[in-house]
């Protein structure tokens, strides 16, 4: 009797089937394996590029900050002292991943519609209106579209390059160490899987393949971390956002990361801990693959299989995407640029040259007295221009409180704030107070319940599609198992897949044919072993 073949789901395809049916279709399983925009939408670039550096700078930081603490050996208390500079050439090899993994979007970056709208809208080609000649005037006008964009382009992605080294080096420089002080970093970046609906057996149609599937969940947690205080477990979760509100506070409350996250870390442990216990209780002990010697002390002392107690967000602000006149006049097109202080300051060119990282300051001789720079004297600038980021991180880094007579606090005052003070570190702008959420049994269960029906039916959907006779039924299917929510095409963010759902004909029927789609590549390890989908037996 054959095994059903195993099917893979993750977190975001959960997601993207309650967003939308069709998207998830289109984003996982169109053509076998699911297509993606050719270009990589702008915010998910920045983020996954962030995180790599965030890895680096948690799991060789972790490191680093384990060995500095005082250790006893030979009976004696030893403290480790490494060369000047080590924790900044740990910061530098964060940096450097980072932007590796960045490179990947070079001229491959896609801004949201709207930004896109507007930047095409405006393309300033009237030089060519003189021309008599139709077809010159048309070949000329398709030159400079092409040359503008290719500057856009390019200008777009040494900015975001640059965003990307900023927020790195200010998490190195704010986050870092105050996290290594109080929790034990156990696991970083750690590929798992579950086993989320087991098959109960194969009957005589195909189906029982897709009708009982073998699905297995897929997880990777940015973070695994135990309270040095509590000695409870948390789960890391990084988030890199424009901006903050209430709305996202609250949205945090009822993420399903860390549920799913969760489940795969403790039915893992568990199964360390019970033989970890049995070796104990043998007198001997034990080398588990994958499970560091940290893990293995923190198991082999605890008098139960150990439990994720909750999730810890950190979330990093990157600046909305705001109109620069001066960017649109330089480049040809009605331009957007980062509006973050990593990036960009006030420049005062035609003085001492001189830099500003915040518009609003508190006066030097009147202190809580605010005020706003000059718009006359001060323009702002991308930084990454005139400088190394590194150069203007360390500037921002080297704010201190200025105190004024009888102890008055001014304000912090730094090289990058040559007009007055701030009334905030300039790197703490950047960062919302972590936030941890805990978990409920009743959540859980919820989440793991309505999530396997959930997949059953998206696995048995799928498979009926992909064993369509024709078209014709192929596009019933579609429209009876994997509907258009038509709720979520533009609002609050236009979704990319609206060319294909309402494209033409051929788009629809070949989204791959149009060049604006490419095949999805699996972003976790399982997936790239796994066999293709069986397709329904239609006799």
């Amino acid at each position: 009797m054959a095994s059903p073949t195993r099917i893979f789901v993750d977190r975001s395809r959960v997601e993207e089937f309650q967003h939308c049916p069709r998207r998830r279709y289109l984003a996982y399983h169109q053509d076998g394996r699911g297509i993606v925009p050719a270009k990589k939408a702008l915010p998910l670039a920045v983020g996954g590029a962030v995180h790599r550096g965030l890895e680096v700078l948690l799991t060789a930081g972790a490191h680093l900050y384990t060995n500095e603490q005082p250790h006893v050996r030979d009976g004696q208390e030893v403290h480790v002292e490494y060369m000047p500079g080590t924790w900044r050439k740990v910061e530098d090899a964060a940096v450097t991943a980072a932007l590796a993994d960045f490179s990947a979007y070079a001229g491959a970056l896609e801004v949201d519609a709207t930004e896109a709208a507007a930047l095409h809208s405006k393309l300033k080609a009237f030089d060519v209106y003189d021309v008599a000649d139709a077809t010159i005037a048309a070949e000329m006008t398709r030159d400079l579209v092409v040359k503008h964009q290719r500057d856009f382009d390019d200008y777009l992605y040494q900015e975001q390059s640059a965003l990307v080294e900023a927020l790195v080096r200010a998490y190195a420089r704010r986050r870092l160490r105050p996290l290594l002080v109080e929790y034990e970093v156990l696991e970083v970046e750690r590929e798992g899987q579950w086993q989320l609906h087991a098959p109960h057996g194969i009957n005589e149609h195909s189906i029982a393949y897709w009708g009982d599937p073998d699905l297995w969940f897929m997880s990777r947690p940015d973070a695994l971390l135990r309270d040095r205080t509590s000695n409870q477990l948390y789960l890391q979760s990084f988030k890199t956002t424009a901006s903050w509100d209430v709305r996202k506070e609250r949205d945090a409350q009822h993420d399903m990361q860390g549920l799913s996250e969760g489940v795969e870390v403790e039915r893992r442990l568990a199964e360390w801990w019970e033989s970890i216990q049995v070796a104990k209780a043998d007198g001997c002990g034990i080398r588990i693959d994958g499970c560091s010697q940290a893990t293995n002390d923190y198991l082999r002392d605890l008098p139960a299989p150990p439990r994720i107690l909750g999730i810890r967000y950190e979330y990093l602000l990157k600046g909305d995407r705001r109109r620069d006149r001066d960017l649109s006049a330089r480049l040809g097109v009605e331009a957007r640029s980062q509006a973050s202080h990593l990036v960009r300051g006030y420049y005062n060119a035609s003085g001492d040259g001189s830099w500003n990282w915040s518009w609003d300051y508190l006066k030097p001789d009147a202190p809580g007295e605010a005020s706003k720079l000059y718009g006359g004297k001060w323009k702002g600038t991308p930084v990454w221009e005139s400088m190394p980021v590194a150069r203007w991180i360390d500037m921002l880094d080297g704010a201190a409180m200025t105190v004024g007579e009888e102890g008055v606090e001014l304000g912090y005052g730094c090289d990058a704030q040559a007009t007055g003070y701030t009334a905030r570190h300039p790197l703490d702008e950047v960062f919302i107070p972590p936030m941890v959420v805990y978990r409920g049994e009743d959540d859980l269960r919820d989440w793991c319940e309505s999530t396997e029906a959930q997949e059953v039916r998206v696995a048995e959907a799928t498979a009926r599609i992909a064993a369509a006779a024709d078209e014709g039924e192929r596009r019933h299917l579609l429209n009876v198992l994997m509907p258009m929510s038509r709720r979520a095409c533009s609002y609050p963010t236009e979704c990319p897949y609206t060319r294909v759902c309402y494209g033409g004909e051929d788009i629809r029927r070949d989204p791959l044919g149009s060049g604006l789609y490419k095949a999805r590549v699996p972003n976790h390890p399982q997936e790239n072993s796994a066999p293709a989908p069986i397709s329904l037996d239609r006799e």
